[in-house]
């Protein structure tokens, strides 16, 4: 089982730490989302031309992949210039996991807020899906739609990527949010199983469509080991991603306790279905 963490859960680390974490609890890889407290990455030099280069050197020279850049790109706004500046900042991110070596982007769907209209909102989403994935193919990059927010179900996310009618996107697999929406995990197998690149792992014991609060591994409710077995049955051998969501909630613990205990959770539980 092969295990990454996204940065969003030391989102104040640097480079250099973020590759200490890697080693110090066990990892393999990680997501890139958050650096050094910004989440907008082509802020930062590290990931900017001049620097983007260096940065791709220590992380290969200390043996750790970068699976996922994990963008906030999203195609809901009416606006088209807004749109357009969306798009512009997907090219910046295909060009940084180009030069990390990743092979995916992630890119959100929605949210479709309820005073928005749907079919039109979805054609806009269509549209900057499909030119994402020309750039893409250019690069030899996968996108990658989460389940998350509007298109939280596999159910959601078939029906729009069925509209996107494009060969390199896929799907990025947030357990909580597709079974908190009602969804069991054989459901959305059976909805995008063929289509799971990167899984992202997190537990709560408070959820529903509404919202959700943040535990630690096997402290909630979700039946994580549910869809850690069925992933593995399935023939999965992407990674098994902790989203730590630290970045947008302060107030849980710290990587430093939930960065080893992520790892602890998914070995004892490997143990356990191999048993």
């Amino acid at each position: 089982m092969k295990l990454a963490f996204s940065t969003l859960g030391c989102p104040d680390y640097g480079i250099d730490e973020i590759i200490d974490a890697v080693k110090r609890y066990g990892y393999d890889a990680i997501g890139i989302r958050t650096v050094k407290g910004e989440s907008y990455l082509p802020n930062l030099e590290e990931f900017q031309p001049g620097g983007i280069r260096e940065t791709h050197r220590r992380f290969k020279q200390a043996g750790v992949d970068v699976v996922c850049v994990s963008s906030g790109v999203r195609f809901t706004s009416a606006d088209r210039s807004e749109r357009d500046k969306q798009f512009s900042d997907a090219k910046k991110y295909l060009d940084m996991a180009v030069a990390l070596e990743a092979p995916y982007i992630r890119v959100f769907g929605g949210p479709i807020k309820p005073e928005m209209n749907e079919e039109e909102t979805v054609n806009w989403i269509i549209e900057g899906f499909r030119k994402c994935s020309d750039e893409a193919e250019k690069r030899g990059i996968e996108v990658l739609l989460e389940t998350h927010d509007t298109f939280s179900t596999g159910k959601k996310t078939r029906q729009l990527l069925s509209r996107v009618e494009r060969k390199n996107i896929a799907v990025l697999w947030d357990i909580l949010h597709s079974f908190r929406f009602g969804e069991s995990f054989g459901e959305t197998w059976n909805e995008v199983g063929s289509l799971i690149r990167h899984v992202h792992i997190k537990d709560s014991s408070e959820y529903s469509s509404e919202g959700f609060n943040i535990k630690l591994c096997g402290e909630g409710t979700i039946p994580i080991g549910e869809a850690v077995s069925l992933l593995r049955g399935k023939g999965y051998r992407g990674y098994f991603s902790f989203e730590w969501e630290k970045g947008w909630h302060r107030e849980i613990p710290g990587c430093e306790e939930a960065f080893p205990h992520y790892v602890k959770y998914m070995r004892d539980l490997e143990k356990s279905l191999e048993s």
